[in-house]
């Protein structure tokens, strides 16, 4: 079954061979691959020659303006620049403009368009994260996404290929990838982790990050989200705090 993407700025459908982790018309982006994707004419976007039509991004609120019109957010998935959101509201919508505090994580489902010289995501649905398991699943639809649309297999940093699926293997195992099929990142994040499994409660996601400061933290939280999804780690008194699952 082909993914069928509905561009609204010219009407057309396109045929793709992936079979997507989204709804019909929905795929799960950051905000960087929103930054980078390339602009062909008008409001139309493509990333992996895919044209978009509705994307998702999970991100935290950094800051809104309320207009007559509108509402600005500026949304941030630590993956690059915070991107420009913008909800139209009328009269009637005045809620809306305190329902979403600066600081809070949120779902956004809208399109990416032009808006005054800069590239901005045009809402449909904004919605209140509360539930933090919310934030690893979109972490990993959009690492399945991706792996689909370039049928190969991606490192955390969706900018960096590790290796093609049908790619040529070193050691028995595909480049780029442990024996245990994690990605080097995943690794380096895991290893970590084994290390300070010594004490009562693991390491915290802020330790974490010290100790592996050069990588980003949506690179860490990406592999954490891995991890804890194959039964590599497991999270002791809160969900920032991990062990591993074997020593």
């Amino acid at each position: 079954m082909a993914y069928q993407g509905f561009s609204q700025s010219s009407g057309r459908t396109t045929s793709h061979r992936a079979v997507l982790p989204m709804t019909a018309t929905v795929l799960p982006t950051t905000v960087s691959q929103l930054l980078s994707a390339a602009y062909i004419h008008s409001d139309t976007f493509t990333i992996c020659d895919l044209e978009l039509s509705q994307v998702s991004v999970v991100g935290i609120v950094r800051g809104y303006a309320p207009f007559v019109t509108n509402i600005q957010y500026s949304v941030d998935d630590m993956t690059g620049p915070p991107l420009k959101v913008m909800q139209w509201v009328n009269a009637e919508d005045c809620a809306l403009m305190t329902s979403i505090p600066t600081g809070a994580y949120v779902k956004v489902i809208g399109s990416l368009v032009y808006y005054s010289g800069q590239r901005s995501l045009l809402a449909k649905d904004i919605r209140h994260i509360k539930d933090l398991n919310e934030i690893t699943s979109h972490m990993l639809e959009v690492v399945q996404a991706q792996m689909q649309l370039f049928e190969k297999v991606f490192d955390v940093n969706m900018n960096t290929p590790a290796a093609s699926l049908s790619g040529r293997l070193r050691g028995g195992h595909p480049e780029g990838m442990l024996p245990n099929g994690l990605s080097t990142t995943q690794g380096q994040v895991l290893q970590v982790i084994r290390r300070f499994s010594v004490h009562e409660h693991g390491i915290s996601l802020c330790d974490l990050k010290r100790q592996l400061d050069s990588l980003m933290m949506m690179d860490i939280r990406t592999s954490l989200a891995v991890l804890l999804n194959e039964g590599h780690v497991f999270c002791t008194i809160d969900e920032h705090h991990f062990k591993s699952a074997v020593q």
